[in-house]
């Protein structure tokens, strides 16, 4: 009688939690499958015009298509892209709220800081990267610079009365390492927005913004602003006759990139299924023709290499921030 008594207890003691943890499973199961049953915010965590707010509206278009649900995009600017970032931190991890992330929210920012109220790898779900791009310097048609080594010279001929606006990390540290890589001395002048900082380039306040190709375009275009050089490896095709800034000072390179993620613990059923809606997104042609209209090269990879890129972006961007000599904050 007692053996059998302790048989059924043991039987209990195991039974409930492979039970519960069924139960978990297939509850799990059932949400995924029915996800999403309601809109879904995409938060950006820098104001409108940059380049994470226009892709972040692309592709949130493309989402609201296949996911049959509306798609919000919510601005929520501030510090670097902390404030948006440490909001999708707190956020209910269902699959309801997105991050459109940058190399200044998951990488730059880790070196930027000393205290980052956030881990940028443990507290997120690396969902998928949509691509990479670089950024441009641009002047004004009356400052009567035409080149990146009048630019150079024109700093070192105006100690302390030359300034570059920047609005987050590619902004910053395209100058940071310029002014490295060089020697001219130029002083940085830090905004929330990327409208503001043109502004006020266009306004005499600054000398030079070094901006993405995407917010660019339009300023080149209306012939606003004259670019002087790229920040990538190599030219822009959409600018032949703009040239690499390696080209004059070889070894100066730096990129950014914008990808997907959302609060940690997001069932891992919801998570692949955003995964496997942003691949069929950028196996799209006209996905992926409109993102590289906008100077985005787009970049499929699966969630494991995602992740693995994630780390080393942040061993990159401390790579850049130590070159340029810049103090975390």
């Amino acid at each position: 009688m007692q053996l059998n008594h302790f048989r059924a207890v043991v039987g209990n003691m195991v039974s409930r939690p492979v039970l519960a943890a069924a139960l978990l499973m297939t509850t799990g199961l059932a949400f995924a499958q029915s996800y999403p049953s309601q809109p879904i915010k995409i938060v950006v965590p820098f104001a409108p015009g940059g380049s994470s707010d226009i892709v972040g509206r692309f592709f949130g278009q493309y989402l609201q298509t296949v996911s049959k649900q509306s798609v919000i995009i919510d601005n929520k600017a501030g510090a670097n892209g902390i404030i948006g970032t440490q909001f999708v931190k707190a956020s209910a991890p269902d699959g309801y709220t997105l991050e459109l992330t940058t190399n200044t929210t998951h990488a730059a920012n880790v070196s930027l800081y000393k205290k980052l109220p956030y881990d940028a790898m443990k507290d997120f779900e690396h969902i998928a990267l949509f691509g990479t791009s670089a950024s441009v310097a641009l002047v004004t048609k009356e400052s009567g610079i035409k080149s990146i080594a009048e630019l150079v010279s024109f700093a070192k001929a105006n100690p302390g009365k030359v300034f570059f606006g920047y609005y987050n990390s590619a902004s910053q540290m395209s100058a940071e390492l310029f002014r490295a890589k060089t020697g001219a001395p130029i002083s940085g002048v830090g905004y929330k927005a990327i409208g503001n900082v043109l502004t006020d380039l266009m306004g005499g306040q600054l000398q030079v913004v070094f901006a993405e190709y995407l917010p660019a375009l339009a300023q080149i275009k209306g012939e606003k602003l004259i670019p002087l050089g790229v920040t990538a490896t190599k030219r822009y095709k959409a600018w032949p006759n703009v040239p690499a800034i390696a080209e004059t000072y070889p070894g100066y390179e730096i990129g950014f990139h914008l990808g997907l993620a959302a609060p940690a613990g997001t069932p891992a059923e919801i998570v692949n299924k955003l995964h496997a809606w942003t691949a069929q997104a950028l196996a799209d042609p006209a996905f992926a023709s409109k993102l590289d209209e906008l100077g985005m090269e787009p970049r499929a990879m699966s969630r494991s290499d995602f992740l693995k890129y994630s780390a080393n972006e942040i061993t990159h961007w401390a790579e850049y921030v130590k070159a340029a000599g810049v103090e975390p904050q």
